[in-house]
């Protein structure tokens, strides 16, 4: 458990950011600080795993990692690799030493509300006071709304309640042509038991995968013929008040365009984008929040707002410049550690100001891309106005079924052995 003695570091938002910052900073501020991680979820959520969730069944309770042991909030489950941390102990398992156990606490519950020298959980009733402050929420996960969930078992219950719906669907309409929707569908038509559904993918955009370079939309566009999908350009599906029916229907109904035009479907599935979730800064710092809803932020990634010089955002909910995805968020969560660590350290010497802090460069976009069950590849933006991008297919048949579910495991809970999956 945290000490209680020591001031706190709080991260709000346990996701793949999230959990990196924590492994970053622990190593450095234990002695000083405790590290608090506040997540409106019981678990881990393997994001990268739900669009195949969709289309296949039997490895879905992999999908959710425990945080912490059963009947702890301890950081048991909290660890870095060997490597990286800058603690000496022997407690290591597969590759990865545990963090300082006393030093970091894991809190299930919602930000609602973020104050200067403290955070707001649910109601009100409770606070957590801070002494740094991490803001790593992210944004609403596309794809269908039913896969939100705070617990794992209405979790699963609505993953197996799409498969369903898949299964009986003869006509499935996937509205969304960027990363989701397309490995979703080409799950659907590369997995036996869908691959003879009629699936139809509907893009507001030119082109597929329209945030990077089009050579992307290029393969994805040959795959999806190669597949027999049917792709829908430059057109917005028309959400009718209430939504699209949540079950497979007995028959196809229409599914209006804008301007004009419409198209037939027994289901729809929603992979549309993402929302930032930024609404518990707007107490503290509504300045700093974008008119999308997004993070104004330093090169330092501190918040841009006067007077403000320890709260931090980083990952998809903050302007950062960079591609959302979790490579970006990582290498910013290291620049997050390292200037808190500038900063207490400025504070322990009784200087006025720190060292020059770290700044943040945003890379080129890449993705990590499945198109189906037996292809995947590697994709890079070009890294210069004369160069192209850079293509690398894996190896046919190397990616596993469960889209690394099962490395999670050995990352995020070293603890737990593969009896423990239905934790």
């Amino acid at each position: 458990m945290a000490d209680s003695a020591k001031p706190n570091i709080v991260v709000i938002g346990g996701s793949y950011v999230g959990n990196k910052t924590i492994e970053q900073i622990t190593p450095i501020v234990h002695k000083t600080h405790n590290v608090v991680l506040v997540e409106k979820s019981s678990h881990f959520r393997h994001l990268f795993a739900f669009p195949r969730l969709c289309a296949v069944a039997g490895f879905e309770h992999k999908a959710f990692v425990p945080y912490t042991p059963p009947g702890s909030s301890d950081a048991s489950a909290f660890y870095a690799p060997v490597n990286a941390a800058a603690t000496s102990t022997t407690d290591a398992v597969g590759g990865f030493q545990r963090l300082p156990s006393d030093s970091i606490k894991v809190v299930n519950g919602a930000v609602t509300s973020i104050f200067p020298d403290n955070v707001v959980i649910g109601n009100g009733k409770d606070s957590i006071p801070y002494d740094f402050l991490v803001v790593a929420t992210g944004t609403g996960i596309p794809g269908p709304s039913g896969l939100v969930s705070q617990d794992k078992k209405s979790g699963i219950a609505m993953v197996r309640l799409h498969q369903e719906n898949v299964k009986k669907a003869k006509n499935i309409v996937v509205v969304g042509g960027g990363a989701y929707g397309i490995q979703l569908a080409t799950d659907l038509k590369t997995h036996a038991p869908t691959q003879s559904k009629h699936v139809t993918v509907v893009h507001s955009r030119p082109h597929l995968l329209n945030r990077f370079h089009e050579n992307l939309h290029d393969i994805s566009w040959n795959k999806c013929k190669e597949l027999g999908i049917d792709v829908v350009l430059g057109k917005r599906v028309i959400v009718p008040e209430g939504g699209f029916p949540q079950h497979t229907t007995d028959e196809d109904f229409d599914i209006q365009l804008t301007g004009g035009g419409r198209i037939r479907g027994d289901l729809v599935i929603l992979c549309t984008g993402a929302v930032p979730l930024s609404s518990p800064l707007k107490t503290l710092a509504p300045s700093a929040i974008d008119n999308n809803g997004f993070i104004r932020v330093k090169s330092t990634l501190q918040i841009d707002a006067p007077g403000i010089s320890n709260v931090f955002a980083l990952g998809d909910v903050a302007d950062t410049g960079a591609h959302k995805a979790a490579r970006p968020g990582a290498a910013q969560a290291d620049v997050v550690a390292r200037n808190i660590e500038k900063l207490i350290q400025a504070r322990a010497t009784g200087r006025s100001k720190p060292e020059k802090l770290d700044s943040y460069e945003a890379d080129v976009p890449g993705i990590h891309l499945s198109l189906g069950l037996n292809d995947s590849l590697k994709f890079r933006d070009p890294t210069g106005e004369n160069s192209k991008p850079t293509v690398m297919w894996d190896q046919p048949g190397s990616q596993k079924p469960d889209v690394g579910c099962e490395r999670m495991w050995t990352v995020r809970a070293p603890w737990a052995g593969k009896d423990s999956y239905h934790l």
